[in-house]
């Protein structure tokens, strides 16, 4: 798919938007302490950032296994983003599939708080890539 750079822009603007639209939502659950609801906001957040880089970049992905399959690739390996982050996106699919699909595994608030200002580090990591493009 070729995309004009006009048309980059406002799907990488769209992009962005979701992501703190969910890191919003996140926040917002936490308050009512819906803590999978909030772990599963939090990894869409960071899953919209990373697309957004995706789209700066050309590169497409059509699963969230292709999505870390992509990062690891484009960006940890090339050690444009520290592996942290690898491992961070690998733990937080993991968390959020048991949130949404397992029955019997709970994300505890402990879980969450280690997690999310992490997920806050790599949204700001990725704007700033960005902005440099």
């Amino acid at each position: 798919m070729s995309l004009t750079n006009e048309e980059k822009q406002i799907l990488i603007q769209l992009h962005l938007d979701k992501c703190h639209a969910c890191l919003v939502d996140g926040e917002q659950l936490l308050e009512l302490n819906s803590i999978s609801a909030a772990a599963n906001r939090f990894y869409y957040g960071v899953f919209h950032a990373i697309h957004a880089l995706f789209v700066a970049n050309g590169i497409y992905s059509k699963s969230h296994h292709g999505t870390n399959a992509q990062f690891h690739q484009h960006f940890i390996k090339t050690g444009i983003i520290d592996p942290k982050y690898g491992h961070f996106i690998a733990v937080m699919e993991n968390m959020r599939e048991k949130a949404d699909y397992d029955v019997i595994y709970d994300v505890t608030r402990e879980d969450l708080d280690a997690l999310k200002p992490v997920a806050y580090e790599l949204v700001e990591l990725v704007q700033n890539l960005l902005n440099t493009k």
